[in-house]
């Protein structure tokens, strides 16, 4: 997956931020001090994790919405995450027992994977795009993209549906980037589809990408291991 350099911070911080970029990825709500102490897993006074949280704001890890006391993640912070703490999530056996069935229905293998584009979508309630090669591309999920609560503001919900008129130019610079056998994580200004979004891409073949679209709170763990799985799955 993709990697920048941060030095490793230390460990409450990172269980703090850990709480919260999973915490936020759950729920869409920003994450207090309260919740942390309480149900965040964090062995530490109030007082202690306010002032962790102030560090990690200060330091650009984490940020807070004018209207709320609580803090969300930067895109630092997600990275952060992505690179140090995620942990690859096991595939539940209903949803590896479906795209193995899906795999079965047709010998043609790229009608197979858009048939498991369309399921992926469904489950992981983010866009899926699939570059069959640099010059085609499909894609499908774009009303589970934008039900998230990010596209409530309309504003953002317009620039990033303009990412799906530029999804065949951009996708060039996808190929360039995935270096890795392993789903490669890109994020925000570091994603080629679209700085106001992040992709979870992986090779299916030599000719094949498997991409999920979603806001920056996307579930990194979760789509990491339907592209690994979906990778394995047909390899």
């Amino acid at each position: 997956m993709s990697k920048i350099t941060i030095s490793v911070m230390e460990t409450r911080k990172e269980n703090i931020l850990k709480s919260v970029v999973e915490s936020y990825i759950d729920t869409a709500e920003p994450v207090g001090s309260k919740f942390l102490v309480e149900k965040g897993g964090i062995d530490a006074s109030g007082a202690t994790v306010r002032n962790d949280m102030r560090d990690l704001e200060e330091e650009g890890f984490l940020t807070h919405p004018h209207t709320s006391a609580g803090r969300i993640p930067t895109e630092m912070g997600y990275q952060y995450y992505v690179d140090h703490v995620m942990k690859e999530k096991a595939v539940q056996k209903k949803v590896q027992e479906d795209i193995t069935a899906l795999c079965g229905l047709d010998t043609d293998k790229n009608k197979i994977l858009k048939s498991i584009g369309k399921y992926v979508a469904d489950v992981a309630h983010n866009a899926v795009i699939i570059a069959f090669s640099r010059d085609s591309v499909y894609y499908t999920g774009m009303s589970h993209l934008f039900a998230q609560p990010e596209f409530q503001d309309m504003a953002y919900m317009v620039n990033v549906s303009t990412l799906f008129d530029h999804c065949e130019e951009r996708i060039e610079q996808v190929y360039d980037l995935v270096h890795t056998i392993e789903p490669n994580i890109f994020i925000g200004t570091k994603n080629p589809l679209g700085i106001l979004a992040s992709t979870v891409v992986g090779k299916i073949d030599n000719e094949s990408l498997f991409a999920i679209l979603g806001p920056t709170r996307m579930n990194y763990a979760e789509n990491f291991s339907f592209i690994d799985y979906i990778q394995k799955t047909l390899h």
